[in-house]
């Protein structure tokens, strides 16, 4: 009997161990799935608190484009381009900053109409910011159609076969970038000079050049001009050209390049940044406005760039 007693015992206390360790089990695992569902439902309250700034950026673009002043100019007097005041939502503070495109080097541009005038820009950015101007016939060839070396001043760009032989192969796209980053596979950058060419250079969904000689970089500007040609100085105040002939009666050496110009924009950059308590998330979205509609359309969208901000 005693015996008997004891298997009973021992059995109850491995019934008991069993049962708390699936009730240990049972617990942890609905910890776990509570603590995930509460993160996605942070994320998913951070990714529409950002895109409700989508919404407020192609308003505020829209109402600017309704303006009949605006309609025919964009400058950085606008209230589109002023520093927006953080916006509080429930998941943080949110920073929103649009900026205009147009007045940045397209680099889809080198395979466009206007390659020769573009291909010349770019090796002067480049040679402005420090970085070896080989780059630039490596990337008309990265986005040209053909598998032609392109030759400029020395250099020779690469295509298919080059690229092939790397320890990581790869091939050319031979279409428009879609992304600026494009660019990096192709050489490698310190980040401060990355960051100073993303200031001067964008890619865009087209292979035109025209850009807004109101919102450009003055070495924007200056690149598009023959090398004698006098240079355009940075500390000039707000420009607010009515029209292309207005800057060029003033800047007369824009003469030639004057197709390659122009006083308004359709392409512009809206970055923002959610800041939570847990979380901090950043987005930024590509608008086309349509000059005919005003239509402000988002054609690109990402989350992978951390934006820095002063203040």
């Amino acid at each position: 009997m005693g015996t008997q007693r004891g298997i009973a015992l021992i059995s109850i206390l491995l019934i008991v161990v069993l049962f708390s360790a699936l009730a240990f089990h049972l617990y942890s695992h609905q910890s776990m799935v509570t603590a995930q569902t509460r993160v996605g439902l942070s994320a998913n309250q951070a990714r529409y608190s950002l895109m409700a700034s989508e919404a407020l950026a192609q308003e505020l673009l829209y109402m600017d484009w309704l303006d009949e002043d605006g309609r025919i100019r964009d400058d950085m007097a606008e209230p589109w381009s002023q520093p927006l005041a953080p916006i509080r939502t429930v998941s943080g503070d949110v920073r929103v900053q649009i900026v205009d495109l147009s007045g940045k080097m397209n680099l889809n541009a080198l395979a466009g109409g206007s390659s020769k005038e573009s291909t010349k820009a770019l090796s002067y950015i480049l040679n402005r910011i420090g970085i070896s101007m080989e780059l630039t016939p490596v990337w008309r060839d990265w986005i040209d159609t053909d598998d032609q070396r392109f030759q400029i001043d020395g250099y020779q760009g690469r295509e298919e076969l080059d690229w092939l032989g790397n320890d990581t192969p790869f091939r050319t796209p031979n279409r428009l970038a879609s992304h600026l980053t494009e660019i990096q596979v192709l050489a490698s950058f310190e980040p401060e000079v990355y960051s100073e060419l993303t200031q001067l250079v964008t890619v865009l969904p087209t292979n035109s050049l025209k850009i807004n000689v109101n919102t450009a970089h003055p070495e924007v500007l200056n690149s598009l001009l023959p090398a004698s040609g006098s240079k355009m100085s940075a500390r000039g105040g707000v420009r607010n050209f009515g029209s292309v002939e207005a800057f060029v009666d003033l800047h007369g050496g824009f003469s030639e390049v004057r197709d390659l110009l122009s006083v308004r924009s359709d392409f512009f950059e809206v970055r923002a940044t959610l800041d939570g308590a847990n979380l901090r998330m950043d987005m930024t979205s590509q608008i086309f406005r349509d000059p005919m509609s005003g239509e402000c359309r988002i054609y690109a969208r990402d989350f992978g760039t951390r934006h820095v901000w002063e203040g």
